[in-house]
């Protein structure tokens, strides 16, 4: 925490206590506002605890009963973006009994969700390009189990996948995290760069998924109606 964001002994204990159920409300609003914060500039250098303060009509003081820092903000604020994600990817698992499918359909939620939250999505997987964070070694205490348990549901796919004869996959783990790298290629790579004449970014994430996860059949089609 640097001295501007300590405030004196005295003043970040000197509020009455509040309301039974009060302080978890006030928690989830400074979530609430550090999110639109994040959303309006598409910066994690946007959130400050003066701006999150005035977003949600408090004093700076307040915060410091439920966070130490901007850093603690951030973790609280991608630890509540992985949750979404993890119930979409476990809700893309359970469309199907077809290990094949579900690897597809955990991809396109995957996929869906970086595309139609572009900020949050940096901010959760770019965070570390905070200089403080960095030099910090911050280990988001919140956000990091979140993930883990977001990447097993990939992991267990491929996994069923390899029980079922269909992907050649030693190391169901690793092949996870080309998927992801792939995934998340296929978010930002292809928005940024819009120079080059990119395939179908559906057939795109069909051959990425065939690929990183050994699968010696094809997932379904791209053109098929589950692969719109």
């Amino acid at each position: 925490m640097t001295q501007a964001q300590r405030l004196p002994a005295n003043t970040r204990t000197g509020r009455p206590r509040n309301p039974r159920g009060e302080g978890s409300r006030l928690r989830e609003s400074i979530i609430d506002a550090a999110t639109a914060i994040l959303e309006r500039t598409g910066s994690e250098y946007a959130l400050t605890l003066r701006g999150i303060a005035r977003e949600v009509g408090i004093a700076v003081a307040s915060i410091f009963r439920h966070f130490d820092d901007t850093f603690a903000i951030i973790d609280a604020v991608t630890a509540r973006q992985t949750a979404v994600l993890h119930s979409s990817l476990s809700a893309a698992a359970y469309s199907t009994t077809d290990p094949a499918g579900r690897l597809m359909a955990i991809s396109r939620a995957y996929l869906a969700y970086g595309k139609d939250n572009p900020a949050t999505y940096r901010m959760l997987l770019g965070r570390r390009s905070l200089d403080a964070w960095a030099e910090r070694d911050y280990l988001a205490p919140d956000t990091n189990p979140l993930i883990g348990a977001t990447l097993n549901i990939a992991t267990n796919a491929i996994t069923d996948c390899v029980n079922a004869g269909i992907s050649t996959s030693t190391n169901p783990t690793y092949d996870t995290l080309i998927l992801w790298f792939a995934l998340d290629g296929l978010i930002n790579v292809t928005t940024a760069i819009a120079s080059i004449d990119w395939p179908d970014q559906q057939q795109l994430l069909h051959d990425c998924v065939a690929r990183a996860t050994k699968l010696t059949i094809p997932p379904d089609p791209p053109n098929s109606p589950s692969g719109t």
